[in-house]
């Protein structure tokens, strides 16, 4: 019998401003892909403002993501060029 172990990979992103560079969000990704979502629940800190349930760049108004709901979670839709991020594994 083989038993398999499957072992999350938990990722700090630090997602800036593309255009002027500035933080916009500390969010906790689980596994590898693309950041498409970043889900209420794992956001560690926001820097960027919340208007109008939109997420805006604190610097230079750039429209980030909005704020959508599925299966009764909230979470920021990303807007893909929009957005550069960094990170480390955990």
């Amino acid at each position: 019998m083989i038993i398999y172990i499957l072992r999350e990979v938990v990722i700090i992103l630090t997602i800036k401003c593309a255009k002027c560079k500035d933080k916009i969000l500390k969010y906790n990704k689980i596994g590898s892909g693309q950041v498409l979502r970043c889900w209420e629940s794992k956001i560690k800190t926001i820097y960027g403002e919340l208007k109008n349930e939109k997420l805006y760049c604190p610097n230079c108004n750039n429209l980030i993501g909005e704020v959508k709901t599925a299966k009764g979670k909230n979470y920021v839709a990303m807007r893909k060029k929009q957005f550069t991020y960094s990170g480390h594994k955990i």
